[in-house]
């Protein structure tokens, strides 16, 4: 332990007796590991460096980079393959309903497997009706039920036929209702929309969200019918109960079916009467295949093992699934985005993948905000977050579940890996980390070990809730450097294999040795701290002469610092703690490690200066999604203001009216939160603040529903994790209830930011 070098300021103690300024604190393990076991794997083709991992027989996961744009740095993109020969199953899931979304954890949490079998991974589903019925655009099947029809423009599908084979293909619903009169084509099944003089039937699958939103058209008012005539009829045990003509709301019973008709079929069925026989035949297909679980997507990625050209070049998180020619392996393709690490992929980068990695055929699934995987650790207790989409997760509407048989819960293998995760879930306080299979010469690296059984499961007497955690009893050792308990200290440069041993288990990791660090660099470079209840945290990197990067953990590391200002505390997930001692103040963090020092400027405190005080009222501009908008300059509540005014009654999705301002407007600064003034109509649109950070990452800052008239300063906080400077695109209100429609206006006056007292350059 390394504790504050002395210097005038930063008297010598004893290191029984913390009270300098930094105490770096031992060693435990709480953040999540990154992936490396001496389970061998196949390796992807397309990812270098690829982390292996065994997550149960037949499911493998292989992660790491893979060739990002050209000068844009590298992606991070991670592949499941799943071999369907093997005792696995793949089954569809959704959040209770099909208008009910819930995050892909929960779902992996209520999904109920087959008897002796648990889930080991999870993947969100296809692209659904975000902001309105939420209900999936594509097909869907649960065990040969189907669920609900594919829309137009989502045809094709991931098929899990009878045999448990895979496939990528079209599907096609038809569908038969038998009136007195004669019968009509049934045109959809659970779908967010009746295509016009249509029919679609409901079931109880739909969930509770109101009916009225599928017959809508976009330029009436939500809350009211849409232009063609409309007739809902609810059939019980094959005889009409009742007619409407008006859609209703709330969940259908499951001996109840609904027919909701549009147009020239609205005609038809607003004939109906209690009591007449009606008839209801329905199939999906699927090209001559037999499906048993269906899941629809968008683009066809990958056809006959080549990458298919998709005319979307944009980058986002991305999530696809592809098949092997035969169909007994899946790929399931995640990439990460939309965080300081890494943008995102193109559709084309992920389908080169794909194709890389085995699949002759390759769908596109939901990505964006979307994207998930959940895959279970070795020895884990169940599946964990494994890509970063740079958000929390979001409650999608379906997607897939894969099982495995349970294992005999007996330890028999070894987990052994780095401990420091090196991409931090959305919120986390620790920055994005170096590659920690990196270490430089004389440097550690701490090491974690979880036990599991044959089945690659949880095992131990904690099993199956409890993890058998094995690092407290870990010796270690390689042909070069030496072991210290889980820490790793590392000999000459090369590669090392190192030898974990807990009890009688015994496994490897492969680590890469550096030569000792040229320099060092701090992330973030500058630390601001708003008040004496503030922290901030900062990670370390060494760079070799050669450009070379890796982590430093806080116990290889000397911090100086003015003790009566600041205090530093290294943490175990790798990163440095700073806690102010005082209200306000400034100075300078020296950092050394491996002969070589780094400078960390620090602020504690806060100024509030001003973003925008709309004097130019006049040249910013209004934009809306879904609705319309406009500014104007007015009195604000002590100078000039900004109206801005909107309709959200033209749509039943996500609406949003914006202000833009003349240009982009970055801060010089670091920003805590920003401050604006709001005279509210009361109608309860949210206010939301748009950014672009410091690492060209867009951001959300979300207020409150402007549910009150007259003026109110809103106050809306920064998060952990954006790259500073700050630069401000717009001030928006956001209606995200398809069941709310209104207009109004709203003024704003003062948009003001609270940072550091100084500029980072200062």
């Amino acid at each position: 332990m390394n504790l504050c070098r002395p210097r005038p300021s930063c008297p010598v103690r004893s290191a029984a007796v913390p009270v300098v300024a930094v105490l770096v604190a031992p060693m435990a393990l709480l953040a999540p590991a990154p992936r490396v076991t001496a389970d061998v794997v196949p390796p992807a083709s397309g990812i270098a460096g690829a982390v292996e991992e065994r997550v149960a027989t037949g499911v493998d996961l292989v992660s790491g980079p893979v060739p990002g744009p050209e000068g844009g740095g590298e992606q991070f993109a991670s592949v499941l393959t799943v071999d369907l020969t093997e005792e696995v199953g793949i089954e569809y899931v959704d959040g209770g309903g099909l208008t009910s979304p819930a995050t892909v954890a929960d779902m992996a949490a209520a999904a109920e497997p087959p008897e002796g079998s648990t889930v080991v991974a999870a993947v969100n589903g296809g692209y659904f009706d975000i902001g309105a019925t939420q209900a999936p655009m594509g097909a869907g099947m649960r065990d040969g039920r189907v669920l609900t029809s594919p829309g137009e423009g989502f045809a094709h599908a991931v098929v899990i036929d009878a045999d448990g084979t895979g496939s990528v293909r079209r599907v096609d619903f038809e569908g038969t209702v038998s009136l007195p009169t004669g019968d009509l084509d049934l045109d959809a099944l659970n779908a967010p929309t009746v295509p016009a003089d249509g029919i679609g039937l409901y079931t109880s699958d739909w969930g509770g969200h109101p009916r009225e939103h599928v017959v809508y058209e976009p330029g009436t008012d939500p809350g009211g019918t849409a232009a063609a005539p409309v007739a809902e009829a609810v059939i019980s045990e094959g005889t009409v109960e009742h007619v409407d003509d008006t859609p209703g709301s709330g969940p259908i019973d499951e001996h109840d079916q609904v027919l909701v008709a549009r147009g020239s079929a609205a005609e038809r069925v607003a004939a109906l009467s209690e009591g007449d026989p009606v008839g209801l035949e329905h199939t999906l297909t699927a090209e001559g295949a037999d499906p048993r679980v269906v899941l629809g997507g968008r683009h066809v990625l990958v056809r006959d093992g080549e990458p298919v050209p998709v005319d979307d070049d944009s980058r986002a998180p991305r999530t696809a699934i592809g098949f092997s020619e035969d169909g007994e392996a899946m790929h399931v393709v995640t990439a990460d985005g939309r965080n300081p690490a890494t943008a995102g992929s193109t559709l084309a980068e992920v389908a080169e993948l794909l194709a890389a990695s085995g699949a002759a055929q390759a769908l596109e699934l939901d990505g964006g905000g979307s994207s998930t995987l959940l895959v279970r650790e070795p020895g884990g207790v169940r599946p964990v977050l494994r890509n970063r989409a740079g958000d929390q997760l979001r409650e999608v509407p379906d997607g897939l579940v894969i099982t495995a048989p349970e294992g005999s819960a007996r330890t028999s293998d070894l987990w052994l890996r780095p401990a420091l995760e090196p991409r931090p879930e959305h919120g986390s306080p620790t920055p994005s980390q170096e590659d920690p299979r990196r270490v430089f010469t004389g440097m550690s690296r701490t090491l974690a070990a979880t036990g599991h059984d044959e089945a690659f499961g949880p095992s131990g007497p904690g099993a199956p809730d409890t993890p058998d955690d094995r690092t407290g009893e870990l010796t270690l050792s390689a042909p070069a450097g030496h072991g210290d308990g889980p820490r790793f200290v590392a000999g000459g440069p090369g590669p090392v294999t190192v030898t974990g041993r807990a009890g009688a288990l015994r496994s490897t990791v492969d680590l890469e040795v550096l030569p000792v660090p040229d320099t060092l660099r701090a992330t973030p470079g500058r630390l601001g701290l708003a008040s004496s209840d503030d922290t901030a945290s900062f990670v370390l990197t060494g760079v070799t002469e050669d450009g070379e990067r890796a982590p430093v953990e806080p116990v290889d590391a000397e911090v100086e610092a003015v003790p009566d200002l600041v205090e530093v505390v290294g943490r175990d997930d790798g990163r440095f703690e700073v806690r102010p001692r005082t209200g306000e103040g400034a100075g300078t963090l020296t950092v050394t490690a491996g002969g070589v020092s780094t400078e960390v400027p620090f602020s504690v405190g806060a100024r509030t200066v001003s973003v925008a005080a709309f004097d130019d009222a006049r040249e910013w501009t209004a934009r809306s999604a879904r609705g319309e908008s406009g500014v104007r300059p007015v009195a604000g509540r002590d100078g000039p203001g900004l109206a801005l005014a909107y309709d959200f009654t033209r749509d039943i999705r996500v609406r949003a009216a914006a202000a833009h301002p003349p240009e982009p407007i970055t801060l010089d600064r670091q920003a805590f939160a920003f401050t604006v003034g709001v005279h509210g109509d009361g109608n309860g649109a949210r206010l939301r603040l748009g950014l672009t950070d410091g690492h060209g990452v867009g951001h959300s800052l979300e207020g409150p529903a402007v549910d009150w008239e007259g003026w109110r300063d809103v106050r809306v906080e920064v998060p952990d994790g954006v790259g500073h400077p700050v630069t401000v695109s717009r001030v928006y209100l956001v209606e995200d209830d398809p069941g709310r429609a209104y207009a109004g206006e709203v003024v704003l006056d003062g948009l003001t930011a609270t940072g550091p007292p100084s500029r980072p350059d200062a």
